[in-house]
């Protein structure tokens, strides 16, 4: 039996729910005054006390307004800062986690509990993407399970146990903001909100570029990670781009223009040569499925004076990838193409030496996740671990993801909706090739926010089609026809009745 009724979504305020919220709040915040208390007195860690109590308050913020306990997890997505855990190495890696790891599940948790209380028996919001997901995530776990089977000594178990839960932290957002979220006016908060926090970002990034060589992520314990923030901001411009190509007035038109400006320029001191091809790419299919003419022509436009406009270290860094001399030789099936490159890009295809061996050893099942810990490419490292199996899976999850993304961008009729699926489905064409070039899909300051726009655009599409039941049923209603009304009785006349 439900305990909170709140048939029009979670987290909605009704009267019947409101009376139990501040019972509830205060009794669980009493109970956690004296956990944290207990903690410090036992633990004497400041740091430990702080992050308990900030988890118990955001948990309990969660199952009273989950929309607030989402909103906590989009700003700490990018700003949480990262913790190396006293240098301790896991295999050959050090392990590094950030407080808003702790506060996925917490807040995942905080909706699971406020779905028991609704009474509410589905987990996640219909799509196909999750039978994708599960069939990725199941054949990773097989591989890795027959790779604890053989027990090869090359082979760290540490390492990809840590892996696999960095990827169900992923699939926990996606499914925690599509339970979360319930209409398009959240949608649009969320957005809107994840749009502040990457001009946040966007300003730090544009502070640093006259004081590191390469812009990187804010709050990395291990140093800044430029490509890692290519990525995120080549998201960032596509969501702001696909909303520029859907807004009705020229004030909203120019609020998300600059948000793209305001991105582009870190993005290119990154010098991230795979964030420049996946944005070049995304915004291709961007202006063709948006039918914008004016994508299109900014993008060959800014292509063809790129020797003019861009600054000397992002020509020289384009430059630099194809050398002679002094760079690697390209060997491909034993052949010398006759062409040298730098040390960067000579990795990113030499390691298709090393797929090619473990295909003859492993073909279908793979390594088991964490094998060889593939940094250049998302590809290889899919093939590496997980076998043909596995890619044939993940290549299955991305055709699903352009998909959905693709149907809620054409049967949402809100603007705002059909602008940011456009975006995201750009996001998605773009992660595609970024990830050619880095394991872009393992990346958490990347996947964090790509999986929460995801959940979004699957909330847009399922909406969109409730819209559209409503419609075809109120068109029936209309159209049936009338039944015959029932003649009153005529009295008789007077004379008759006298």
């Amino acid at each position: 039996m439900p305990v909170f009724r709140s048939p029009q979504g979670i987290g909605r305020g009704e009267a019947a729910e409101s009376r139990l919220e501040f019972p509830f709040f205060a009794g669980f915040m009493a109970f956690c005054a004296v956990v944290v208390l207990a903690a410090h007195i036992l633990l004497a860690n400041p740091a430990v006390t702080i992050a308990l109590a900030v988890s118990m308050i955001v948990f309990g913020v969660t199952v009273i307004r989950v929309q607030y306990g989402v909103a906590i997890l989009v700003v700490a997505t990018l700003l949480s800062p990262e913790i190396d855990l006293a240098g301790e190495p896991v295999g050959s890696q050090a392990v590094n986690i950030r407080y808003n790891d702790l506060l996925i599940g917490v807040i995942f948790l905080g909706v699971v509990v406020k779905m028991a209380f609704e009474g509410r028996s589905a987990f996640w919001r219909s799509s196909a993407i999750n039978p994708a997901i599960c069939t990725y995530f199941g054949i990773c776990i097989i591989s890795t399970l027959l790779a604890v089977r053989a027990n090869l000594p090359a082979w760290d178990r540490r390492f990809a146990f840590f892996v696999a839960l960095k990827m169900i932290e992923f699939y926990m957002i996606f499914f925690l903001v599509g339970n979360a979220v319930r209409d398009l006016r959240t949608v649009r908060r969320q957005t809107i909100l994840f749009l502040v926090v990457a001009l946040i970002v966007c300003v730090y990034g544009i502070h640093m570029i006259s004081s590191v060589d390469r812009v990187g992520t804010p709050f990395e314990a291990q140093g800044s990670e430029p490509n890692t923030l290519g990525g995120y901001l080549m998201i960032v411009m596509c969501v702001a781009a696909g909303l520029f190509t859907q807004a009705p007035r020229s004030r909203s038109k120019f609020a998300f223009l600059l948000v793209a400006i305001m991105a582009f320029i870190p993005f290119l001191y990154t010098l991230s040569r795979a964030s420049y091809a996946a944005l070049i790419v995304a915004f291709f299919a961007l202006g063709i499925m948006s039918r914008k003419t004016s994508i299109l022509a900014a993008v060959a436009l800014t292509l063809i004076l790129s020797p003019i406009l861009m600054p000397e270290n992002v020509k020289d860094r384009v430059n630099y990838t194809f050398q002679r001399g002094s760079g690697e030789p390209v060997v491909i099936a034993g052949r010398d193409l006759g062409l040298q490159v730098d040390k960067s890009t000579h990795e990113r295809l030499y390691v298709w030496q090393k797929v090619k061996f473990l295909l003859s050893v492993a073909p279908w099942f793979g390594g088991g996740l964490a094998w060889e810990k593939v940094l250049d490419s998302q590809y290889a490292r899919v093939i590496m671990e997980t076998g043909l199996l596995g890619l044939t899976a993940f290549l299955y999850l991305q055709l699903q993801l352009v998909r959905t993304c693709r149907q809620a961008a054409r049967w949402s009729t809100d603007w705002f909706g059909k602008g940011l699926a456009f975006g995201v489905t750009a996001c998605v064409i773009g992660l595609i090739v970024h990830s050619l070039g880095t394991i872009s899909f393992l990346i958490i300051r990347i996947m964090e926010p790509f999986w929460f726009l995801v959940a979004l655009t699957v909330v847009i599409r399922a909406c969109a089609i409730e819209d559209h039941t409503r419609a075809v049923l109120a068109e029936r209603r209309a159209a049936a026809p009338t039944p015959p009304q029932p003649q009153p009785a005529i009295p008789a006349p007077a004379s008759i009745r006298g």
